[in-house]
């Protein structure tokens, strides 16, 4: 079984977690923890009691997190490394990817899973040009 974790400064993990939710219904082993104010050492203790709690049945998991090299995700990368599970980090967290993972990973194997979420985040930022050129034309 593949567990996701997301993490962020802040609240953004849990609003992630929160719209996924709000898109595709509950999810199984999706986690959400924010680095608050409290600091890196309340952090890492919430990620070790998450370690304590999560289903003999995960062998996998997916850490996303908002940036690359920040201390959210170097933190949860740290604590999860100690562990028996295997492990990939995917950073810039968005809606797009999370549905791809979260929606697929019944049905796929994990690297194809880490690989699709990854182009489905990318694909889905774009510019969106909403400009009228024609908005002067007549009828």
């Amino acid at each position: 079984m593949i567990g996701v974790l997301l993490v962020s400064h802040s609240k953004l993990a849990h609003g992630m977690k929160t719209a996924v939710e709000f898109v595709a219904g509950e999810q199984e082993n999706l986690f959400s923890i924010g680095l608050e104010e409290a600091g890196i050492a309340s952090f890492r203790t919430e990620l070790k009691s998450l370690v304590e709690r999560l289903s003999k049945d995960i062998r996998q998991l997916i850490i996303v997190c908002d940036i690359p090299a920040g201390s959210p995700g170097t933190n949860a990368y740290d604590v999860f490394a100690q562990t028996d599970l295997e492990i990939e980090m995917l950073s810039g967290m968005n809606l797009a990817m999370l549905l791809e993972i979260l929606l697929m990973r019944e049905g796929k194997e994990f690297q194809q899973l880490i690989a699709d979420g990854i182009k489905a985040g990318k694909e889905s930022v774009d510019h969106m040009d909403f400009s009228d050129e024609d908005a002067d034309e007549e009828f």
